[in-house]
């Protein structure tokens, strides 16, 4: 039942209205997600997906091709209308929606979307980027009763559910389809290693970088303790807002001895930019609050640069030679620290850019799945 089954569909190619709170320009994990599966569904058959989500994406023009549709300004019962002109509009033959995203904002009305299309007859898709029943909570039941599909990217993820959720999930058509590299693989010269890390002002020090957005649950504030002032170089690949509490939190332990003149935000980045600062880093630390793993974006993105990675896991410890990766408890400032000494600027050769075939088989198993339930749908 938990695999990730990626065998050709056939000739089955359904219209495909992905729902998503956020999308690129808008900066989100799950927006950015969400582009990169419209691109690999639209390449396989163009002309059949379609993305509806916030406003703020307006004048979003994806090089794929894919349709956006632009048109939601809150996601209370008062986007009802915009969701139902977009089904019209469309006329897919499933709707896709991503949890959780920024977009939703926690509000209730996202959560009874499923319920409420599937009632309408339209088949639905759903994927859960968070383990749940934590995270959204009690929302999440009327997720989870609504007929449908149901995708995941995490490992394990049914063992991590309590017994009465996995009996509400039951009749579910389940797929756990792993995610890809959120960055291309950098290719670097020796030449453009070096001028990278004396633009950081690394050529005597490590050069240590996080990369990925600032949230609380992201651990960034641990960063400070982690690295040692004397011999590391900090850089984080984002975005620091001081009108945040929370970034404004990071950025003041970063401007504060021993850490000021020793630190660089770099802002946004675009894509290739941000993978050659991690592909001329001696570590990645990612230190997620709650764990992390290789089904996080930032993860996959840093390993396959052949940087080392530091970051923590809920069930996993050490070091992984074949992977270049440290997995330490979360929470064990300690352990990280040590790791880092013992392991920054241990490299291993880079994966070459596979994530257009990658991509392309996580799209493959997303049309099983749109598949499957519509045959179900057809059956009743």
């Amino acid at each position: 039942m938990n695999t990730f089954d990626s065998r050709s569909p056939g000739d089955y190619a359904p219209r495909i209205l992905l729902v998503s709170g956020s999308l690129i320009p808008i900066k989100c994990g799950i927006g950015d997600y969400t582009g990169h599966l419209a691109a690999a569904l639209e390449a396989l058959s163009p002309g059949t997906v379609a993305v509806l989500t916030n406003w703020e994406a307006r004048g979003h023009q994806p090089l794929a091709g894919y349709a956006v549709f632009p048109t939601i300004k809150q996601w209370s019962p008062s986007a009802g209308p915009a969701i139902l002109q977009a089904v019209r509009r469309w006329k897919p033959d499933v709707v896709h929606m991503q949890f959780p995203t920024r977009g939703y904002d926690r509000r209730l009305f996202p959560w009874l979307v499923p319920f409420l299309l599937a009632g309408m007859g339209i088949p639905v898709v759903q994927t859960w980027h968070e383990y749940y029943p934590a995270g959204s909570g009690w929302r999440n039941i009327f997720n989870a009763i609504a007929p449908g599909g149901l995708i995941v990217v995490r490992p394990h993820y049914l063992e991590r559910m309590p017994p009465w959720y996995r009996r509400l999930i039951a009749r579910k058509h389940f797929r756990m389809i792993p995610n890809a590299a959120a960055l291309p693989t950098a290719q670097l010269s020796e030449a453009d290693r070096i001028r990278i890390r004396q633009q950081f002002g690394a050529c005597e020090k490590k050069l240590v970088v996080y990369f990925g957005f600032v949230y609380p649950a992201k651990g960034v504030d641990a960063l400070a303790s982690i690295g040692d002032p004397q011999e590391d170089q900090l850089v984080i690949v984002g975005e620091l807002n001081a009108s945040d509490p929370y970034q404004s939190h990071v950025l003041a332990q970063l401007q504060a001895p021993p850490w000021s003149g020793r630190t660089f935000v770099t802002g946004f980045l675009p894509e290739a930019e941000a993978a050659a600062v991690l592909a001329a880093a001696d570590a990645v630390v990612l230190p997620f609050k709650d764990g992390g793993g290789f089904w996080n974006t930032s993860v996959h993105a840093a390993a396959k640069q052949g940087v080392f990675v530091l970051t923590t896991s809920s069930d996993r410890r050490g070091y992984d030679v074949s992977t270049n990766i440290y997995h330490a408890e979360p929470g064990n400032i300690d352990d990280m620290r040590q790791a880092l000494r013992r392991y920054a600027g241990t490299r291993r050769p880079a994966n070459p850019d596979s994530r257009t075939a990658e991509w392309e088989e996580i799209a493959l198993a997303h049309r099983n799945v749109y598949a499957s339930v519509v045959r179900r749908r057809e059956r009743r």
